[in-house]
């Protein structure tokens, strides 16, 4: 029998083609498959959030205070991404999202790491370690809150290492704050600018970190700079009538060129059940633009008083917490907190005592109570209690 040889050629052809295009299945998928692999090697999900119910003058609310979504990316061994995503008040209209952190880190050495984008300025106890399950009370200590004040996202660029065995540090240049945003009752917390605030106003803040005791962490942060105007532009102006029914309008451009420092010293202590912690903060600002204004003017389009006296503000609290119970990962930590601060000479010095609980039930997720005491001459105290819960995840 004669063989057609063209047709057992073809029919090798065919055979290479189907064992071909099988091959070429089985690499795609061994290579889909790496690059997911590489993908989950690289990629960090994370994040935290907190809720809380509070009583305060007779009235209550709740409040999903924040809830915060991390991703990082390993990109090689010396470069990695880091950011988060925050979801703050969601219970109303007042709420709002903000990009936190989005930075670059880029290892120079083993001892330092060179950091680009928006970072958390390094001040204080609870800006650089923030997730619920990490610091005591419902909410955020107010001295760090009004006075630092923490939370507060940076733009710039950075540099954090190790000076020594027991010695760390970071250092950034960045934009500065927003003058516009200051006001007597809450201090400079509303200069923290959430667009991105450029160099126009160059700052500088850091610190330095002592580890060298035995249970013990101490240290020493700073800022200084001058401000600007954030996202309302270098030559930011604010209109206002003349006596707030006038259709004449008046316009001042300003708020900028100001200097503001800010000193913070502050420890924590951890011996077995025994925590202790303190911070004391001291600042000064120049004031924002100062202008001569008729008596009961409207200001269009704006709540705060045009101008600010320059003032110093400064404050200070000492928690001390002691575990009393613990079973595994689950415990019962009760705390007293004492504070003390002044956001403004034309404010009068206010005094807290909170007093609370922590009630961890994994080291990721945490029940809280307190009740906080609040004393400002001139005015009533102002009991206001909180319950809540907060967790982190990674």
């Amino acid at each position: 029998m004669k063989i057609n040889k063209f047709a057992v050629f073809v029919c090798c052809l065919s055979v290479v083609a189907i064992a071909s295009a099988d091959l070429e299945e089985r690499v795609s998928a061994l290579e889909n498959q790496a690059s997911l692999q590489a993908l989950e090697n690289n990629l960090s999900l994370g994040g935290y959030g907190e809720f809380h119910t509070t009583r305060k003058s007779g009235n209550s609310y709740g409040d999903y205070h924040r809830v915060v979504l991390y991703a990082g990316y390993q990109f090689s061994d010396s470069i990695r991404l880091n950011s988060e995503i925050e979801l703050e008040h969601s219970k109303s209209t007042i709420g709002y999202v903000l990009l936190e952190q989005f930075n670059v880190g880029i290892d120079l050495s083993e001892t330092s790491t060179l950091i680009l984008g928006r970072s958390l300025a390094p001040m204080g106890i609870v800006g650089p370690r923030h997730e619920p399950p990490l610091f005591f009370g419902v909410e955020r200590p107010n001295v760090e809150k009004y006075i630092l004040p923490s939370t507060w996202s940076i733009d710039g660029v950075g540099l954090t290492g190790d000076l020594s065995e027991n010695i760390s540090y970071e250092v950034y240049a960045v934009g500065g704050l927003d003058a516009s945003g200051f006001d007597a009752e809450d201090g400079i917390r509303g200069g923290r600018e959430a667009a991105y605030q450029g160099l126009e106003s160059p700052s500088i803040t850091g610190r330095v970190d002592y580890h060298g005791i035995d249970n013990l962490r101490i240290g020493l942060s700073m800022f200084q700079g001058s401000t600007d105007h954030g996202s309302k532009g270098s030559d930011y102006t604010l209109t206002y009538d003349d006596d707030a029914t006038s259709s004449v309008t008046n316009s001042i451009t300003g708020f900028s060129g100001t200097e503001v420092s800010i000193t913070s010293f502050d420890f924590e202590y951890f011996n077995g059940p025994l925590t202790v912690n303190g911070l004391w903060v001291d600042g000064e600002h120049d004031g924002n633009v100062t202008t001569s204004i008729p008596a009961g003017n409207g200001l269009i389009g704006s709540n705060k008083a045009l101008s600010l006296a320059a003032s110093d503000f400064s404050g200070q609290y000492f928690t001390v917490g002691y575990e009393i119970w613990r079973n595994g990962e689950k415990a019962i930590i009760p705390f007293v907190r004492l504070s003390e601060y002044d956001t403004h000479s034309s404010v009068a010095t206010i005094e807290e005592t909170k007093i609370g609980v922590n009630i961890p039930l994994t080291n990721q997720f945490v029940l809280k109570a307190d009740l906080l005491t609040t004393e400002q001459a001139g005015k009533e105290d102002v009991d206001t209690f909180s319950v809540g819960f907060g967790m982190m995840f990674q």
